[in-house]
């Protein structure tokens, strides 16, 4: 169950194409449940639980409650939450998967602070949440540890599939002289890119590879959330175990988080992409120490 629709791009095709994956390899009946209404969720749940579903799977953080809620009713189903902390008191059949998404916002901020020109850099977020305050938090982190005279501008949609409102922010960040942004916003992320097309800023976006390639002289970069895969994985090991699995860590060490520079960038003729390609090595060097903690990452999901 999704509370995003598909077909942008983002991170809702990959969970469609991770739920088709667990089908493959396990044989498992599969279905896509998208409710788009808050006021649904808690009831979109408890219907797939009522009509026999052996695993319910939701992802975002804004179906947490009624995830948490419906579980406590149906103790014989389990229940996987994709991009969510674990409860404060442990769920007996809750898998919490969660994403260490700031370690690669630290990297891409490290990107970024090292690429920029004019020292200025934006952030801008789908919605409010303490995941996304630690992406930004990480983000600024990386982007000073490579430029300590950068500044960094922060900016919320308040949706993840407005990218006409993105657009806008992403403009305005523009003129305020920010030369790279950097989006976590989901299916927004597309008004960002658009925005900072027209005005020759560079762009590393949560979108996928695929957006990336439609964009070779803005998207910079990638950085990625395997949705799909973590979600097949999780969800394979708990039909096979009969039992949850606390919370699953999809994690850098495992490449489901991660910064991917862009190929059709490097090879897209602009005149910043020999800079980026001379950056990876320090770049792989620095995910290397953060994943053996040389690099502490601060997980700080105070507000922006």
């Amino acid at each position: 169950m999704t509370t995003q629709p598909p077909g942008d791009g983002s991170g809702v095709d990959d969970l469609i194409a991770g739920l088709a994956k667990i089908k493959d390899q396990t044989g498992a009946s599969t279905k896509t449940i998208e409710a788009t209404d808050p006021s649904t969720y808690e009831s979109s749940v408890r219907n797939a639980a009522q009509a026999g579903a052996t695993v319910i799977a939701g992802a975002f953080p804004d179906i947490t409650n009624a995830l948490r809620t419906v579980a406590g009713e149906f103790p014989n189903t389990q229940f996987v939450h994709i991009f969510a902390d674990a409860p404060p008191t442990p769920i007996a059949n809750l898998t919490s998967v969660s994403f260490d998404v700031y370690k690669a916002a630290y990297l891409s901020g490290y990107a970024a602070g090292s690429l920029t020109k004019s020292n200025t850099l934006g952030w801008i977020g789908g919605a409010g949440s303490p995941l996304l305050n630690a992406n930004f938090h990480a983000y600024k982190a990386g982007a000073l540890a490579a430029n300590p005279k950068v500044k960094v501008i922060s900016g919320i949609v308040g949706s993840f599939s407005d990218p006409a409102k993105a657009r806008d922010i992403a403009l305005g960040m523009i003129s305020q002289g920010a030369d790279m942004l950097q989006t976590d916003a989901g299916g927004s992320s597309l008004g960002i890119i658009q925005a900072a097309e027209t005005k020759d800023a560079l762009v590393l976006t949560d979108a996928s590879e695929a957006v990336a390639k439609e964009h070779p002289k803005t998207v910079a970069g990638t950085t990625f959330l395997k949705f799909g895969d973590a979600l097949a994985d999780a969800t394979e090991q708990v039909l096979k175990d009969g039992k949850a699995l606390g919370t699953y860590a999809a994690s850098l060490d495992k490449d489901l988080v991660g910064l991917k520079l862009s190929d059709s960038f490097l090879s897209g003729g602009s005149p910043r992409a020999a800079a980026l390609k001379a950056l990876q090595p320090k770049l792989d060097d620095l995910k290397k120490q953060i994943v053996g903690g040389q690099i502490k990452v601060t997980y700080d999901t105070n507000g922006i």
